[in-house]
C-alpha cells in the first residue's frame, strides 16, 4: 500500500527551521543595517525576498517529478557546464572568485546545484546500469565526470563547495556499493586535487594555515559568543557579537549567535530538528521500493546534513572557516534554494513509500 500524503513531520520540522531563522537573521543582522545608515529591517527584507525565490525551488522539488528530471540528467550537466565555464570567462567578481553569473542585476550561482546533479548522476547510474557500475571502466568513467564538474567549482575558486561537492560524490559510491578498492583511488585523487587548490589559491591557503597556527578572528569571536550563550543565553536579541564584532553573522556563523543568545538549550532544540531530518529522510529512503528513489534521498537527505555539520564544526573551531551557511536558517541564498529544491525532492518522494 502507498502513501498518499507527503511526511508532515519532515514538513514541519523544515518548516520550523525556516522560521527560526527568519527571527535569527533579522536578530543578527538589524544593527549593521542601523550601522550603515540603512532600516533596521534591511537585511530581513532581503532574506525574506529570497526566501521567496527559494520557496519556488521548494515548490518545484515537491511538483516536477523527478523522474522527469532524471531523464534530463545528461542535458542537464551539458547545461552546468557551459553555465560554469561561462561564470569563469564572465562571472560577476566578489571577493576575489568569481562564482555568479550575472544576468541583468540577477546573480546566478549554479554551483550550488552540481552536488544535486552529481546525486541524481550516481542514483541513476547505480540503479539503472547496475552491471557497468560493477566494472572498473564503469564507475572510474562515472567518477572522472564527477570530477571534472568538481573541478569547475574548484577554479572559481569555490573551495568549499568543491568539498562538498567530493564530501557528495564519496556518500553516493558508499551508498551505491562501490568497492573499497575503487574508493582508494578516488579519495586519493580527490585529496591531491585539494592540496594544489589549497596551495594555488592564496585565500585557501591562509585559511587553512591560519587554521593549523591559531584560531582565526571570526573562529575567535564564535568561541566568545557560544561560550559566552551559556545554558539559557542572554536572550532573544540580547546577544553582543553582533554589534559587529563577529563578521557575516547572519550567514556564515549564525550558529553562534543562536547559542549566544539562546543557549545551550536552545542550540540543543535546533540540533534536534536537524536530527530529525536526517534520520526522517532515512526512514523514508528505507520506505521506498525502488533504488533509484532509495538512492536519490539517501543522497540528498545526506548532502544537507554534512552541511550542517560542516557550519557547526567552523563555528566551534574544528574546521578552518569555508564561509558555508547553517541550511535554512542563514539569510539567504542560491544555497538556501538548492537545499529547499533537494527537500522539496524528498517530501515529494515521500508519497512513495509503501506502508
Amino acid at each position: 500500500m502507498q502513501s498518499r500524503g507527503i511526511d508532515r513531520l519532515l514538513l514541519f520540522a523544515v518548516l520550523t527551521l525556516i522560521v527560526l531563522g527568519i527571527i535569527f537573521v533579522y536578530s543578527s543582522s538589524y544593527y549593521r543595517a542601523m550601522s550603515r545608515g540603512r532600516d533596521s529591517t534591511y537585511y530581513l527584507i532581503a532574506h525574506l525576498k529570497r526566501l521567496m525565490i527559494a520557496g519556488v525551488f521548494f515548490l518545484l522539488g515537491i511538483i516536477i517529478p523527478y523522474e522527469k528530471i532524471r531523464k534530463w540528467i545528461l542535458p542537464i550537466l551539458a547545461l552546468m557546464i557551459t553555465t560554469l565555464v561561462l561564470t569563469l570567462i564572465a562571472g560577476r567578481m566578489q571577493f576575489g572568485a568569481r562564482r555568479s553569473l550575472a544576468i541583468s542585476s540577477f546573480g546566478l550561482q549554479i554551483s550550488e546545484f552540481v552536488r544535486i546533479w552529481i546525486i541524481f548522476f550516481l542514483a541513476n547510474f547505480f540503479a539503472a546500469h547496475s552491471e557497468t557500475a560493477d566494472t572498473n571502466k564503469g564507475i572510474l568513467g562515472a567518477i572522472m565526470i564527477c570530477l571534472l564538474i568538481i573541478l569547475l567549482v574548484a577554479v572559481q575558486p569555490s573551495i568549499s563547495m568543491a568539498v562538498i561537492c567530493f564530501i557528495t560524490l564519496f556518500i553516493m559510491l558508499i551508498f551505491g556499493g562501490t568497492k573499497i578498492k575503487l574508493l582508494m583511488p578516488t579519495i586519493t585523487v580527490s585529496l591531491v586535487m585539494l592540496i594544489l587548490f589549497v596551495l594555488f589559491f592564496p585565500h585557501a591557503r591562509y585559511r587553512v594555515t591560519s587554521f593549523i597556527s591559531h584560531p582565526a578572528y571570526q573562529v575567535q569571536q564564535s568561541l566568545i559568543a557560544i561560550g559566552s550563550g551559556g545554558i539559557i543565553g542572554k536572550g532573544p536579541g540580547a546577544g553582543l557579537q553582533k554589534f559587529l564584532f563577529l563578521p557575516s553573522i547572519y550567514n556564515d556563523f549564525i550558529f553562534a549567535h543562536i547559542a549566544e543568545e539562546v543557549g545551550f538549550v536552545g542550540a540543543s532544540l535546533v540540533f534536534l530538528f536537524y536530527w530529525a531530518l536526517y534520520f526522517r529522510g532515512i526512514k523514508i529512503a528505507g520506505d521506498v521500493g525502488d533504488e533509484f528513489t532509495r538512492l536519490l534521498i539517501l543522497g540528498l537527505n545526506a548532502s544537507i546534513f554534512v552541511i550542517f555539520l560542516i557550519h557547526i564544526g567552523v563555528s566551534i573551531g574544528l574546521l578552518p572557516p569555508t564561509g558555508i551557511p547553517l541550511p535554512f536558517i542563514s539569510f539567504g541564498g542560491w544555497s538556501l534554494s538548492a537545499n529547499l529544491f533537494a527537500m522539496g525532492i524528498i517530501l515529494q518522494a515521500s508519497k512513495q513509500r509503501i506502508l
